[in-house]
């Protein structure tokens, strides 16, 4: 193996660290100081956010600093406890978006209704119950089922995916089964559902007001803001895990010797720079989250810079305060007014 593809893939861990760690920490930050912005969707985004933020910060460090010396240096136990936190990150972040999209879905369908399929403390026990999930798969392999070993270029670790011992095979099926092949059809079948709805709403919107009323527009406006959330958000998925899957799925069916070293790792680091892109997509393009983040930011920056002075500028922190939070809560009302929140 040459110097120049570990520099490749250690220059390649680097920026998905230098990118996921603030962006994900930003969020969880935001979200840790502003609990009123906890509601059932933003449960799901914090908790994403948080796995993605620890896998950034303990994992891919070591990644870099392996890539550089072109071995793997931290030993067995080094090996299975990052091996551990990444399959525990990454299948946190899977499950928790698989549900988030139904959630997403139940809120379209009962929309008109008074039913709230989930509210805050649901979003939170379904949240927790996928942090489990993960933690269970993630776990079978320090308990015997299975194992981790170095995958790759040899510089980070994973499942025993070329293992042709039944054991291994029994464990790398089900895991592809219960945690790719399961995710992303409840992913593409409740986005799929969600469209669906708002075609549904758009119809009765034409067909009550008429093509060119306001109300029939504002929908028309919603349709295709979530076609372009649903494309991002899945292609975002596929395009990250698809390659690993395939890749883990040939290398246990067809041997060890079918997929080079190379290969087999350039799929690792798509699914890997999913940490990175997951805020942008689920944070930064929903437009009303972005408004909070940013008063928050200033709230925050207002009180850091005016802490310590005297009582008179206390009272105008706390006036800045609520005339920020009054501009936010105006643009919020008028945004329910006049165009459709983006979902």
């Amino acid at each position: 193996m040459t110097a120049l593809i570990y520099s490749v893939f250690a220059i390649i861990a680097a920026v998905i660290c230098v990118l996921g760690v603030p962006l994900n920490g930003l969020v969880c930050w935001v979200f840790y100081n502003n609990r009123e912005l906890l509601n059932a969707p933003n449960i799901f985004i914090a908790s994403v956010a948080f796995s993605d933020f620890l896998y950034c910060i303990s994992c891919l460090p070591l990644l870099v600093i392996s890539n550089a010396y072109g071995k793997w240096i931290y030993g067995p136990i080094g090996c299975k406890a990052t091996a551990f936190i990444a399959i525990w990150s990454g299948l946190t972040s899977l499950m928790n978006l698989s549900v988030a999209s139904y959630e997403r879905y139940s809120t379209l369908a009962f929309l008109c209704t008074k039913n709230r399929t989930f509210t805050r403390r649901t979003a939170a026990c379904y949240s927790a119950a996928m942090c489990l999930y993960a933690l269970f798969w993630s776990l079978m392999p320090l308990c015997g089922w299975s194992g981790f070993e170095l995958e790759g270029i040899g510089t980070s670790c994973s499942v025993r995916w070329k293992s042709k011992n039944k054991l291994d095979m029994s464990y790398n099926l089900c895991l592809i089964i219960a945690c790719y092949v399961l995710p992303v059809s409840v992913l593409v079948t409740s986005y799929y559902k969600c469209y669906r709805e708002i075609a549904k709403s758009t119809w009765r919107a034409k067909s009550t007001w008429g093509r060119q009323s306001p109300f029939t527009k504002r929908t028309f406006v919603m349709e295709r803001k979530m076609m372009v959330l649903f494309g991002v958000m899945t292609v975002a998925f596929l395009v990250a895990w698809t390659p690993y899957a395939v890749v883990s799925l040939i290398s246990m069916i067809a041997g060890p010797d079918v997929i080079s070293d190379v290969t087999a790792s350039i799929p690792a680091y798509f699914a890997k720079s999913s940490s990175c892109y997951n805020p942008v997509i689920y944070v930064f393009l929903y437009k009303r989250l972005r408004r909070q983040m940013r008063f928050a930011v200033r709230r925050d920056h207002c009180s850091s810079s005016r802490k310590g002075t005297s009582s008179d500028s206390t009272m105008a922190h706390h006036s800045e305060t609520k005339r920020l939070r009054s501009t936010i809560e105006l643009t919020d009302n008028y945004s329910t007014r006049n165009r459709p929140e983006n979902i």
